[in-house]
């Protein structure tokens, strides 16, 4: 009946999801005799999609912009026996590289009509570079409906989104472009759908690094413990990912998705980096209305000038600002996922050396500014800078 229908579904709604945990031997099984393509393969969580589904079996396609930036300077006449940049080796070794705008349906059209033989999951890790200059319609909306469609008219059986964790709060244009994308999977009947939204990645909080190895304070912004997060490593967030196209708890579903870890503040974060590098903790709190000061004054030479570049230092300011006031932080028990900890990650880094494809951030800079002058003259040092609040992004 219609009314056991109804609880049949609230039942499956209430239940916990579920993210099983295979041996290398189990996962290697996974998708033999099934094609994936991963598109936004070269961005941070990508390549670890790449080498995640590549080790789940799958025959792997990453698209790339420009595949032969991925090579080595060896050259060859045969381009297969070029030798991968020991930098992406580990990530797209086993993986076909395939160059593809992803802004252009046509060049879509060819490489999917071309592995489209098997073809069961496509997996979108497009991301704003930036978050301005209208990026975000470009790629979080259009690029990335244009890979839907892409799969939908080959047939592809599911289709996994990279979306994040504050969209649930769209104050930014990059949030609301991302949300457009979400509708459309959700409007959309012929092909399953994961929708997966990462609280905040390791290189989000690790960017400070070597600023405190050369002596500069760790920037706090308020008292220290305006935010909490859990963020997820890019390993687990790949593995969490890529079960979602078999784990049929996971389909046709949004997921909010953190780390292993207890809700960390920013300073419990900067004291855990101090620790891992053996270092003495220094820091420096900045006031949280330095953003609000910085948005007012750009705000007003916006409305002053013609120019649109201040459109583009306001949306960035306003990108500062979110990421330093709003929690990136899941609670529930089936929205954390993982076994690395941000502390495992630091005593990594601070061993081994910052993951080269991390950031670093120009908060050191911000830091010498506060530990040498008195907050208004920082603040108006700050204010004259004026884009140096992109640097306070979270990496999307």
């Amino acid at each position: 009946s219609s009314i056991q229908g109804i609880l049949r579904h609230r039942l499956h709604a209430l239940r916990m999801i579920s993210t099983p945990i295979l041996s290398p031997e189990e996962k290697s099984r996974v998708g033999l005799g099934k094609t994936a393509i991963i598109a936004g393969a070269s961005g941070y969580i990508g390549k670890a999609v790449v080498a995640e589904t590549v080790q789940r079996g799958y025959k792997t396609i990453a698209l790339l912009r420009n595949k032969e930036k991925y090579y080595g300077n060896e050259t060859a006449v045969n381009q297969h026996l070029q030798k991968l940049d020991p930098l992406y080796a580990s990530y797209f070794t086993g993986a076909i590289l395939e160059e593809c705008d992803v802004e252009n349906p046509a060049e879509l059209e060819v490489i999917f009509n071309k592995y489209s033989k098997g073809l069961d999951v496509v997996c979108s890790c497009l991301a704003s570079a930036t978050g301005i200059k209208g990026e975000p319609e470009r790629i979080d909306y259009k690029a990335t409906l244009n890979l839907l469609n892409a799969c939908k008219n080959v047939g592809g059986r599911h289709f996994i989104l990279l979306s994040a964790f504050c969209v649930a709060k769209p104050l930014l244009e990059l949030q609301r472009q991302k949300l457009r994308l979400e509708a459309e999977l959700a409007a959309q009947s012929d092909v399953t759908y994961s929708i997966v939204r990462p609280t905040a990645y390791f290189k989000s909080v690790s960017g400070q690094l070597e600023g405190i190895q050369r002596g500069a304070p760790y920037v706090l912004f308020g008292k220290g413990n305006v935010t909490r997060c859990n963020p997820i490593s890019k390993e687990d967030l790949a593995y969490y990912m890529m079960d979602s196209a078999t784990n049929e708890q996971k389909w046709n579903k949004i997921m909010n998705i953190g780390g292993p870890d207890v809700p960390l503040t920013n300073q419990m974060l900067a004291e855990m980096m101090f620790a891992s590098l053996g270092l003495k903790p220094k820091f420096v709190y900045v006031p949280t209305w330095i953003f609000d000061a910085s948005i007012s004054l750009i705000q007003f030479i916006s409305n002053l000038s013609d120019d649109n570049k201040w459109n583009d230092v306001l949306e960035t300011a306003r990108i500062g600002k979110y990421y330093a006031v709003e929690d990136m932080l899941t609670t529930k028990e089936d929205e954390k996922f993982g076994k690395i900890k941000m502390k495992q990650h630091f005593d990594s880094i601070a061993k081994d050396g910052q993951d080269p494809f991390t950031p670093v951030r120009a908060t050191a800079i911000i830091g010498r500014i506060f530990e040498a002058v008195p907050v208004v003259i920082g603040v108006t040092i700050l204010l004259g800078l004026g884009k140096l609040t992109v640097v306070f992004t979270s990496a999307s």
